[in-house]
């Protein structure tokens, strides 16, 4: 995960992470794995329809998000979208 943050950087570009709490540990195999990417921005995913960061639970290092990813599939102004809370 590293080397792909660092290549990203190189090009000149900011990488984030997106990813929810399972996937994380379901990719890496625990909670609290990779926590040197944790200096990285993280774009979370929890569909419960509640736009703030109240139901964060820490994981890979992050102790608070970016940005929250709180509903998907949804449809606004006529275009099928997914709403991100900031």
């Amino acid at each position: 995960m590293t080397e792909i943050i660092n290549r990203i950087k190189s090009k000149g570009k900011v990488p984030a992470i997106y990813a929810s709490k399972y996937m994380w540990q379901t990719i890496f195999g625990s909670f609290g794995a990779c926590p040197s990417v944790a200096s990285q921005q993280l774009w979370y995913a929890h569909y419960d329809g509640v736009p703030s960061f109240s139901d964060f639970a820490p994981f890979g290092g992050w102790t608070k998000p970016a940005i929250k990813q709180y509903q998907g599939d949804t449809t606004l102004c006529g275009a099928g979208v997914d709403k991100n809370f900031y």
